[in-house]
């Protein structure tokens, strides 16, 4: 566990503010910022000069002339002029004057969120024009960005210039224009220093969660990766969004320090973009090998087709027709060039069972356009309860497999016990199962397994005062549904193979509020905010625990961290078959404009897929051990 111990800042929300001394004082910033977290000076009326570093659309920065600096490395030098009246008065290299008031910002309705120093209501005066800017402070492992080190370890920098050569961990990210279906880069993305090993989401809550509300020491706390620094690319006037994917490198890149979004912020320099190099494309997983069957799980990310309909929905998604023209071609790409045509695939997010059946014809055809052999996919998919109309199901490669039977489970189930949920039904998207046997002419009893597709209600909403206990006992419930069906399953018919697979919603290990995945394997950690109730002995495993590169452990990527939604599991009898695991890497590394481009399959999802490979033979019998002669 790294050390989480965390120097907390005052909070005050802007324009909420203490009734400020008359007059104003001269200050340098240092004394304005202090060598703690929170200013000295908050709603004191100040004077400070500085020079203009960075101009944003609602303030600027100053910093102090590197000849004038107080030079105590616990105080920044830098300082945010908040107003957006004040920019147009504004250029870079400026000397100003600047009145108002210190305040320590924190955004409103956010809880768990370190402050910022600035001057609001600021009076602005050019003294002087052309200064040189203030050198960039290099940043360092040791001293600034150390992932065993606080999370506020850079606040004496907050404000100031500074350069570094970085890694990016997680993709530039964007909005979707829904009635365009257009991705719009951000710019934003997130980095660590090169030689840091990749941060990745670890058990527990965020520990500025389990120090702000309070919890008992015994919560387990996610130091939330102090090694990662948000880049916004485009934030300062005139610069331009860098679109970069993870492994990227980012060379000699300067900007200033803010604190956004939760994370220590550089806003990239427009004059000096930096140099993007090794960039990467799609890693596939291998084909099935002749005497191997693969079983895949997809998260295809709101697939919605170009017509209305689903009268059960209320404000039905359609996306524009030439949109989801590009979305079958990406998404045919991705199954037959990243996932190597899966001989089952379980789908989610998909609109209905016309929709699915459009992707699979889609993959055929461009299969055989392709000069492969015609895949023969079919699709399978019964409605569930989904307001927004996301249902799971499966296309299954008839050309080598036979259904058996599919079957949804639990869409009447309702939730019962739990105060604001009760009656409401349990799954909202109910889980979908498939029998199916492999056809094969070489063996003298087909390989038969059954594929269960799951997708779990979702974090959204977990940690809200008001709703929190609602959608974290939701979700145990579903776990626990599951786990007892396949746990009766299991003693009704010791020998049957099983697999779930799906987006679980949920990390490999407790998150702190549920340990999903453990409850399914009945070894749930009750060390949580809403531990489970039963405990049901499945013998279920989770593949990517066996994993031997503990960096290729992750589906999906979340402020620079990455982790894992997207599970597949056995139990015992399937792991007979076991040959190897592994996710097709094509979208959770990726930015989001790559969904605008048709030719590539990166970025159809926001997370990527998973794929394990079943022997069709049955394994030979255990060599017998021999017994040690009477003589050993």
């Amino acid at each position: 566990m790294k050390n989480i111990s965390i120097c907390l800042r005052t909070a005050f929300v802007l324009g909420v503010l203490a009734t400020a001394a008359f007059g104003q004082k001269d200050y340098t910033i240092a004394q304005i910022q202090g060598d703690k977290g929170a200013s000295p000076l908050v709603n004191e009326n100040v004077r400070v000069r500085g020079i203009v570093t960075a101009i944003l659309r609602s303030g600027f920065f100053i910093q102090t002339p590197d000849d004038q600096t107080d030079k105590d490395p616990r105080t920044s030098e830098g300082l945010y002029i908040f107003g957006e009246n004040s920019v147009g008065q504004v250029a870079l290299g400026n000397l100003v004057q600047v009145e108002g008031t210190v305040v320590e910002f924190r955004p409103r309705n956010e809880r768990i969120f370190l402050t910022i120093t600035e001057i609001t209501r600021p009076t602005v005066k050019v003294l002087s024009k052309d200064h040189p800017l203030p050198q960039p402070i290099q940043l360092t492992q040791a001293e600034y960005l150390d992932p065993q080190g606080k999370l506020d370890q850079m606040e004496r920098l907050e404000g100031m210039r500074v350069k570094g050569d970085f890694v990016v961990v997680g993709p530039t990210g964007g909005f979707m224009n829904e009635k365009t279906g257009a991705a719009t880069s951000n710019g934003v993305f997130f980095a660590t220093l090169p030689g840091v090993p990749r941060p990745f989401r670890e058990p527990g809550l965020g520990v500025l969660q389990v120090i702000v509300d309070k919890l008992p020491p015994t919560t387990p706390a996610f130091d939330m990766n102090p090694e990662i620094v948000r880049i916004d690319s485009q934030q300062q006037t005139g610069s331009k969004a860098i679109d970069v994917p993870a492994g990227a490198t980012i060379k000699e890149l300067t900007g200033v320090v803010d604190y956004s979004r939760r994370f220590y912020t550089i806003y990239v320099d427009a004059a000096a973009p930096p140099k993007v190099e090794n960039t990467k494309v799609f890693t596939p997983v291998s084909p099935a090998g002749e005497r191997e069957t693969t079983v895949g799980s997809f998260n295809i990310e709101n697939f919605f087709d170009d017509e209305v309909n689903s009268p059960n929905v209320d404000k039905e998604a359609v996306t524009p027709k030439d949109v989801f023209q590009r979305r079958l071609q990406k998404v045919s790409l991705a199954v037959r060039s990243v996932l190597s045509l899966p001989d089952v695939l379980g789908v989610v997010e998909v609109e209905n069972l016309k929709v699915l059946q459009k992707v699979a014809d889609r993959i055929n055809t461009d299969a055989v356009a392709a000069g492969l052999p015609d895949s023969k996919y079919i699709a399978h998919l019964i409605e569930g309860n989904d307001v927004r109309g996301i249902d799971v199901g499966f296309l299954v490669k008839s050309s080598k497999v036979k259904v058996v039977e599919v079957k949804q489970l639990a869409k009447d189930a309702k939730i019962e016990g739990v105060e604001g949920a009760e009656g409401q039904f349990l799954f909202d998207r109910p889980p979908l199962l498939l029998r199916a046997e492999v056809i094969d002419v070489k063996a003298e009893k087909p390989l038969a397994f059954t594929v269960i597709v799951n997708h779990f209600k979702s974090y959204n909403g977990i940690d809200d005062p008001k709703d929190g206990d609602r959608v974290r006992n939701k979700r145990r419930l579903e776990a626990e549904w599951l786990a007892k069906f396949v746990f009766d399953r299991q003693t009704a018919d010791p020998a049957e193979r099983i697999i779930l697979c799906g987006d679980f919603n949920a990390f490999q290990f407790n998150d702190g509020y549920n340990d999903l995945i453990g409850i399914l394997k009945g070894k749930s950690d009750q060390n949580v905010i809403t531990p489970s109730k039963t405990a049901y002995n499945t013998g279920l495993v989770n593949l990517i625990d066996f994993l031997p590169d503990v960096t290729k452990r992750y589906s999906y990527t979340y402020d620079g961290s990455a982790q894992a939604l997207d599970h597949i599991l056995v139990n015992k009898p399937m792991r007979e078959r076991l040959l190897k695991f592994g996710y097709g890497r094509s979208n959770a590394d990726f930015p989001l404009v790559y969904k605008n481009d048709a030719t590539r399959p990166e970025r159809v999802s926001d997370h990527d897929a998973a794929v394990v490979f079943l022997s069709l033979d049955e394994p030979p019998p255990p060599k017998p051990v021999a017994s040690p002669s009477p003589s050993e």
